[in-house]
């Protein structure tokens, strides 16, 4: 019998959840995707109510959303990440005790990095890290640079030389990821981008299709660092020359209300705020597209883009993170710099006037996500067999 199917694996994951109706993000999806591989997969989020919530979604996965508190105050952040780490390690220990875990998989190092860490030590557990963004560069983008964010910056570096370090293997999905793993010395690491189901996120557009207005989506969380901001800004800019598109915005978060009052305010037309879908809709959603757009001041290796191109939908990118790596300039897709909201506008402008552009960005886009993204499930796959197989000798 091989291995894995002999062993359970604990995904702690970032995403936030008020319930377990619609599953957002691509995290479940991945963990979903193992359930052949596993005996049993346990997948914890965080709950944005005061409740525990609990769901069974397959024979062998679990899912556990834990009651999380944060602020847009960086001080009162501070407090609501120690009350955190208490729920998250109460919840895990109960788990250990009740379950045989054999290997954890986390994201991120300030929001759970430390209650792991003292588990994974005390009860003899591996634990691998998918490094999946630059922290710091995140907080101080979410809160500006201040006192309290100097020191959950602090907190962060600590957690890199402490809990980074001593991992049993670090996935950093990025350049500049990696070349943090290297300045930390850590030996058992490989770069490896994002995961996307290619089997699931594919082209669906049909080439007969009509157009009436163009459709511009985006996909992600409504905060700053998302520069939700300057899309909005762009959008307005591009009312003014055309008026045969629409922006469909697919997410929800703190600048919700803004966006709302942004809209209203400048009257600006075709703007839908569509909620949030379960991450098995999404196909569909970028299928639905003409035109994809990550405005992003920072990011790791993006799922939303890597989606959306296997999609075949036409995208534009800041370039930042692995955004730069993904697209290549007037290859596959259109790179621009991030806080710029006229050169946005440009670029939305030439894709949405040039179809010959549009048509070529969509194969091209598709074809390049699927190299990108090949090997993700194996390595991954060897690399959790060989650390299982260490601890159980």
């Amino acid at each position: 019998m091989d291995l894995l199917s002999r062993s359970t694996i604990l995904y702690i994951n970032q995403v936030r959840q008020d319930n377990f109706e619609v599953l957002i993000g691509k995290g479940f999806s991945e963990a979903f995707s193992w359930r052949n591989y596993f005996k049993k997969i346990i997948f914890i989020c965080y709950s944005t109510t005061n409740e525990i919530l609990y769901k069974k979604v397959y024979d062998n996965c679990y899912l556990i959303g834990i009651p999380f508190d944060l602020s847009k105050s960086p001080f009162k952040s501070i407090l609501n990440i120690g009350k955190n780490y208490l729920k998250l390690f109460l919840q895990v220990r109960r788990l250990i005790k009740i379950t045989k875990i054999d290997i954890i998989r986390m994201e991120n190092l300030l929001l759970s990095g430390l209650p792991i860490y003292i588990l994974c030590k005390t009860k003899k557990i591996p634990y691998i890290i998918w490094l999946g963004g630059y922290e710091r560069k995140a907080l101080y983008l979410k809160y500006k640079k201040n006192f309290f964010t100097w020191l959950l910056a602090k907190f962060i570096i600590f957690f890199e030389i402490i809990i980074l370090k001593n991992a049993n293997f670090v996935f950093p999905v990025t350049d500049q990821l990696m070349d943090l793993v290297k300045k930390r010395n850590i030996k058992n690491s490989f770069l490896s981008p994002n995961y996307v189901d290619l089997s699931k996120f594919k082209n669906l557009k049909s080439n007969s299709r009509s157009i009436k207005k163009y459709k511009i989506l985006y996909v992600g969380r409504f905060e700053e660092e998302k520069g939700i901001k300057v899309l909005l800004n762009a959008i307005k800019l591009l009312q003014n020359e055309l008026n045969n598109f629409k922006l469909l915005m697919v997410g929800d978060g703190s600048l919700k209300e803004w966006v709302k009052k942004f809209v209203a305010k400048n009257q600006i037309k075709d703007v839908k705020l569509c909620g949030l879908f379960n991450h098995e809709d999404m196909p569909a959603i970028y299928n639905s597209a003409d035109i994809f757009i990550l405005p992003s001041y920072t990011e790791g290796s993006p799922a939303s883009l890597l989606e959306a191109m296997s999609c075949g939908t036409a995208s534009i990118a800041t370039s930042v993170g692995e955004c730069k790596k993904i697209i290549k300039n007037g290859e596959n897709g259109l790179l621009i710099p991030p806080g710029d909201p006229k050169i946005m506008a440009e670029n939305l402008k030439i894709l949405i006037e040039n179809k010959n552009l549009r048509a070529h960005f969509e194969e091209k886009g598709k074809i390049s996500i699927e190299k990108y993204t090949m090997n993700y499930k194996k390595i991954h796959k060897y690399v959790y067999q060989q650390i299982i197989k260490l601890f159980n000798k």
